[in-house]
């Protein structure tokens, strides 16, 4: 997401709401592959495995779950992103032989 952190949620919260909330995704987020943490005991922790790109386009609205006091959204990079520092960013160039 565009800005990382803790957010203090003052009211009824979806998951599509926190997101945008905190700026919303970046270019380098996997939108696929949410993963909610919810406290179920002092001892247990549920994970939650969301796909926030099926709700983006309209397909399945049943993810965009309600936040509880205490939860955690982690959203991970994309594969490209992830190995993007290894490719060359140079332009590429052209050339160009008037005589042919």
């Amino acid at each position: 997401v565009q800005h990382t952190g803790k957010f203090d949620l003052r009211g009824d919260t979806t998951v599509m709401q926190a997101v945008e909330i905190a700026g919303g995704f970046n270019d380098s987020a996997k939108h696929t592959q949410i993963l909610l943490f919810r406290q179920v005991s002092n001892d247990w922790v549920e994970v939650k495995k969301l796909n926030l790109k099926d709700m983006l386009r309209g397909k399945d609205l049943s993810e965009d779950v309600h936040l509880r006091p205490g939860d955690m959204l982690f959203v991970p990079k994309s594969k490209v992103s992830k190995i993007k520092q290894f490719i060359p960013s140079t332009g590429m160039g052209m050339y160009y032989n008037p005589g042919y």
